[in-house]
């Protein structure tokens, strides 16, 4: 559920972009879809770029955020690594949309505004750090077989932002079904941690 103005205008911006475009959608057409005048649209976001940052940038702290959130408490780091990487499938899945518009209009951002491309950028390499962090130790552990941990981190990582190109809801397995196939493929397969 939608709770400020500000969210209901990223929303419907997303929806937009995803639809249509960044560059073929106006602001007009953003105020319209939210039932405000577009110069009240003006005082939430300066200028479409604002808000084509404040898409990329909220989805991808949120998500690395909730990803991040404690796992310690599992006494593994096979089953903390299977439990991000399955929760990464299906978070992605479910907020495919600002996924979907954060990642194709990353140029935009790029030759628009550099300052918030690299804000952006030095956010999603933290996570991809963390990442590379739970493999090294993994490793240190003795739970891994990985003679490198950064470049294991970029293909796991890879193959799991992959997802949401071939993924159907119609399809024969349900996207939980998916993501723990995946994060088992990943850790287990890739990384060669004993199966549970």
């Amino acid at each position: 559920m939608l709770t400020s103005r500000r969210e209901e205008i990223v929303h419907a911006a997303t929806e937009l972009f995803a639809r249509q475009g960044y560059h073929a959608v106006g602001m007009r057409a953003i105020a319209d879809a939210v039932g405000i005048r577009g110069s009240s649209l003006y005082h939430y976001f300066p200028s479409k770029v604002e808000l084509l940052h404040a898409i990329a940038s909220d989805s991808t702290k949120r998500f690395i955020e909730l990803q991040l959130a404690d796992l310690r408490p599992m006494p593994t780091y096979a089953e903390r690594l299977r439990k991000l990487l399955g929760d990464h499938v299906t978070y992605f899945h479910a907020y495919r949309l600002e996924e979907a518009v954060g990642l194709r209009e990353l140029q935009e951002l790029k030759a628009s505004a550099p300052d918030y491309y690299a804000e952006l950028q030095a956010t999603r390499r933290s996570y991809q750090d963390a990442v590379e962090r739970l493999i090294r130790d993994g490793c240190a552990a003795g739970e891994f077989d990985c003679a490198d941990a950064h470049l294991a981190a970029l293909a796991i990582l890879g193959m799991v932002n992959s997802v949401n190109d071939w993924f159907r809801d119609t399809g024969r397995q349900s996207i939980e079904a998916v993501a723990a196939a995946y994060a088992a493929m990943a850790v287990d397969g890739l990384l060669g941690a004993t199966p549970r």
